[in-house]
């Protein structure tokens, strides 16, 4: 064998030890792009659990209490609002209980653990505000017939400065937007 083929064998070793860096290279990226949408999934899914979970939750602690004539101006006071001191999570009993909600979820996979530590943790805030049906984006400082809960969810696994942001407008009427 020559120096010809020699190199022949060389050049083709170092194309061959590209190529396989190069697929190796896409692999990995693609499985980070393919984790960091699952974690993103994780955070909506999250944020969705707990509308739904405040979907089933009366709009007001006093509807059923007070009369009809006295809505709005009935419901729970606008700087008033989040849950009383006989209150705790899971046990809210109305939509506006979740307002200052924080807590850490801790997520494995699908499965959400709420009491444990282990999994992904999750970074839980929630707001909720009255708001008027011409900007449901602003909070107002009255009440009214709607409400919206503004959920955000953060992770040290997310990208740096990744929040994912869930809103829901909920109504006395029963329409929820």
């Amino acid at each position: 064998m020559g120096y010809r083929e020699l190199l022949l064998v060389l050049v083709s070793m170092v194309l061959l030890t590209l190529l396989m860096t190069q697929i190796n290279s896409q692999t990995v990226e693609g499985r980070e792009a393919l984790q960091e949408l699952s974690l993103h999934q994780a955070a909506a899914s999250l944020a969705q659990q707990f509308i739904e979970e405040a979907r089933s939750k009366k709009f007001d602690a006093n509807v059923g209490v007070i009369d009809p004539s006295d809505m709005p101006d009935g419901f729970t006071n606008w700087n008033g609002l989040g849950h009383n001191n006989s209150e705790s999570y899971p046990r809210y009993n109305d939509v506006d209980d979740y307002h200052n909600f924080s807590r850490t979820i801790y997520v494995n996979g699908a499965n959400t653990n709420l009491t444990g530590t282990s999994g992904i943790p999750f970074d839980v805030t929630i707001q909720v505000h009255y708001v008027s049906d011409a900007n449901p984006d602003s909070a107002v400082t009255h009440e009214t017939f709607l409400k919206r809960m503004t959920v955000n969810v953060t992770s040290s696994w997310l990208p740096a400065g990744t929040t994912v942001t869930m809103k829901h407008v909920f109504s006395y009427f029963g329409v929820n937007m």
